[in-house]
């Protein structure tokens, strides 16, 4: 066996079916990720939205083969470029990482190792994954790659320890890290925490050049629907470890999604001028996320659904198709004309 997943000329770049995670707790076991399917091609630009522990950032850790060390896989499975790289052990993992699946860690100070320098931990990546390199290609490749990414003084930038440099500046070194050898998909785990807006802007602006130029698959994690407006072509909706709601980017914004916790997101935004009153309160979604080990029978966002009922308290809601390729988990989603039942 090779080792790195070989090409299928009819796979998806990532077909991600039927993931399930759980996590010894305390209170009980937890499946923070709970039959979750997707898939990813070529150049796609994906969004995982919903709010803080919805699983958005343990779904991206898991396609890295990530997981903290006490989560375990005990359903469904990853395949990439055709292979089930749901188990792989960890050598070959590492033979994955970085090379063909990178990601964009959402804390830049916690992700970079504080006691090496920038460019030691860049030397450390081709070492790892190009050991043949000359060095002094290597040394051109990585200061190439930190002016791509808009860095004042490359050669400056590589002397320096991570504590040395502004938010701005390590998110963009975590950038040029994660595209350094080219990878087929870039997960970008809240890349624009902490910084000011046009910072922001131009770390998405970063981002979604190598997609277009690069045809790299990026998926972005993200609360911040602004962003999401900017950069998304297919939104994956989250909520208590359920996928909910699979829509594009264009009907999400424009027309609105179908799922009634994926609406009640979007109206909750400052900037949905639509949804509220001139200087009025925002409609904040009301109740709260309900606990991983108190979840309720049937639909999770029963108790905090205008439209749920009886129904909705009892059985767990079947996917239901609102548009090509696109699809609610819901008895009740805002369907179009000529849309069918998924099952």
């Amino acid at each position: 066996m090779s080792d790195e997943p070989v090409d299928s000329a009819d796979a998806s770049l990532l077909d991600v079916s039927g993931l399930t995670v759980e996590i010894p707790t305390p209170r009980g076991t937890i499946r923070p990720i709970d039959n979750i399917s997707f898939r990813l091609e070529r150049g796609d630009l994906l969004a995982i939205v919903g709010e803080s522990g919805s699983g958005k950032t343990l779904t991206g850790l898991s396609l890295l083969g990530l997981l903290p060390e006490e989560a375990r896989v005990v359903g469904g499975a990853i395949r990439f470029r055709g292979e089930d790289v749901t188990r792989l052990p960890e050598d070959r993992w590492n033979k994955v990482r970085g090379s063909r699946i990178s990601m964009v860690f959402q804390e830049p100070q916690s992700a970079l190792n504080p006691i090496l320098t920038v460019g030691t931990q860049f030397r450390e990546i081709f070492d790892s994954h190009r050991p043949g390199m000359e060095p002094d290609e290597r040394e051109r490749r990585i200061l190439d790659l930190l002016a791509s990414v808009g860095l004042p003084q490359p050669a400056s930038i590589l002397r320096s320890f991570p504590h040395q440099l502004s938010g701005g500046m390590r998110q963009r070194v975590l950038i040029a890290m994660a595209i350094t050898l080219t990878p087929d998909i870039v997960i970008a785990d809240e890349p624009t925490t902490a910084l000011d807006v046009t910072m922001a802007g131009q770390i998405l602006s970063l981002l979604m050049e190598r997609n277009e130029r690069d045809k790299t698959a990026l998926v972005l994690i993200s609360h911040d629907l602004g962003i999401v407006r900017r950069s998304a072509r297919r939104i994956l909706v989250l909520y208590a470890g359920r996928l909910v709601e699979s829509v594009s980017g264009d009907r999400f914004f424009k027309e609105g999604p179908s799922h009634p916790y994926s609406r009640a997101l979007l109206l909750s935004r400052p900037s949905a001028g639509h949804a509220t009153k001139a200087d009025g309160p925002l409609l904040a979604i009301r109740g709260q996320v309900p606990p991983l080990w108190e979840l309720p029978t049937g639909c999770g966002f029963a108790p905090r659904c205008p439209k749920a009922d009886e129904r909705c308290f009892r059985e767990t809601p079947p996917w239901i198709t609102t548009g090509s390729g696109e699809a609610a988990l819901c008895f009740y989603p805002e369907v179009p004309e000529g849309s069918e039942d998924a099952a």
